[in-house]
């Protein structure tokens, strides 16, 4: 079994550009928490894959320093705003070593991309925005990440940033 995290950054802050903006605190709070939450729960990804863009690169920083760990990382000037066809390819050429995988990027690429994925989503998650700070966590019974196909993904999990708050 394959796992995919999709991990949409953290409430992002004000920048010279798109591209530039920071994390706002409260951004850096919640990721931060995300990762304490992930490290404690042993639900931490392989290899983790994540857009150039600053608030992208900040959200991994604020993982790695909540689960308190090192964490393998590419950074990819091609995340940044990708869209769920090009995330697809993406993932099909993972290093078959992974087993577990994340996606540190935007929307509406990664609400697309979980729609896509997913089987039938539940009512709970079939309309599910994907707010900034949200980790969906989708397992695929498949051995290659070469077979990654839409409509094929068992959603495992689903953590908002507003219930890590109320948990803290």
């Amino acid at each position: 079994m394959k796992k995919l995290f999709l991990l949409r950054h953290g409430k992002a802050g004000i920048g010279a550009n798109d591209k530039s903006r920071p994390l706002a605190p409260r951004g850096k709070q919640d990721i931060f928490r995300l990762g304490q939450y992930l490290k404690t729960s042993r639900m931490l990804p392989d290899h983790i894959f994540c857009s150039s863009a600053l608030r992208t690169r900040e959200s991994f920083d604020q993982i790695k320093a909540g689960a308190a760990i090192s964490l393998p990382v590419d950074f990819c000037d091609d995340l940044y705003l990708a869209d769920a066809e090009y995330m697809t390819r993406l993932i099909q050429k993972f290093d078959q070593k992974i087993s577990a995988a994340m996606i540190i990027a935007h929307n509406p690429g990664l609400a697309q991309i979980f729609h896509n994925l997913s089987q039938d989503p539940s009512n709970e998650h079939h309309n599910l925005a994907f707010p900034t700070g949200t980790l969906a966590i989708i397992g695929f019974d498949i051995d290659d990440w070469s077979e990654l196909k839409n409509d094929s993904g068992q959603i495992l999990r689903v953590i908002m940033p507003v219930e890590m708050r109320k948990n803290a």
